[in-house]
């Protein structure tokens, strides 16, 4: 088996319905229909249930730290090699993880890695040994992990839409009678506000990521903006105005 994709441990809780939902969504992108996916753990003593044997998956029984194990799922010949956390809410799970990362940094895989890491703090350790990405546990989003893989970055993008650290989605009320919503766009993003994400339609249905040319109307519209520079409904507003005032004068 080779160009395969490698799982190495398993989600402590509700194991089976997350690696069916990883699964559809790794074979929703028509590069990997069949794409062989195989599982390295001990967690399956009596082989996968019937759920997960129809969708393309191999179980290999072991640990990704054992050789002889790293030799049956065949780790060299891999395309993506995931390391999920034993626990998400445990950082001994940190320890595991690093320990098989290095492993892999050892054979000269550690480029094909994306490895779950439970505490903040340990995140630079494990990227300082070349792996490719470092990812929270999200179990409820095993999607993250598929972008991972399929459009490097982007995980980040998405794992950082969990947290106010740096960015975080912000709903204001903005009166929209068919504007253009790349004017919208741009009024946001010349006036240093953000990024609009989505328009809310007077009748409370959410419209994401509107195309450029579409007539949006609305009465809100959300916004992905920075945690250390959060604008008041009165800049959304102005910024709009003065945008299209400036536009109009043009």
């Amino acid at each position: 088996m080779n160009n395969h994709i490698v799982v190495i441990n398993s989600p402590k809780y509700n194991r089976d319905t997350y690696f069916r939902r990883f699964v559809e969504q790794i074979r929703q992108n028509k590069m990997h229909r069949k794409t062989p996916i195989v599982l390295l753990n001990t967690d399956y003593p009596d082989g996968l249930p019937s759920t997960l044997t129809g969708l393309g998956i191999h179980l290999v029984q072991g640990h990704g730290n054992h050789e002889d194990d790293f030799k049956r799922a065949n780790l060299e010949g891999a395309a993506n090699i995931l390391i999920l956390a034993k626990d998400e809410y445990m950082d001994d799970s940190d320890s595991l993880c690093f320990d098989l990362c290095y492993r892999m940094k050892e054979h000269g895989l550690a480029y094909r890695v994306i490895v779950e890491c439970v505490e903040d703090e340990n995140r630079g350790r494990m990227k300082r040994l070349g792996v490719k990405s470092v990812i929270r546990p999200i179990r409820s989003y095993p999607e993250i992990l598929v972008r991972a893989m399929e459009s490097p970055g982007s995980e980040l993008i998405i794992e950082d839409m969990f947290t106010h650290d740096k960015d975080h989605f912000l709903r204001f009320p903005l009166w929209l009678e068919g504007d253009a919503w790349r004017d919208v766009v741009a009024a946001m993003m010349s006036a240093n506000i953000g990024t609009p994400m989505a328009c809310i339609s007077k009748d409370g249905a959410v419209n994401i990521n509107p195309a450029g040319e579409e007539r949006v109307f609305g009465q809100s519209i959300i916004i992905l903006v920075k945690t250390d520079a959060i604008p008041t409904e009165k800049q959304v507003q102005e910024a709009f105005r003065k945008f299209n005032s400036t536009d109009l004068s043009a």
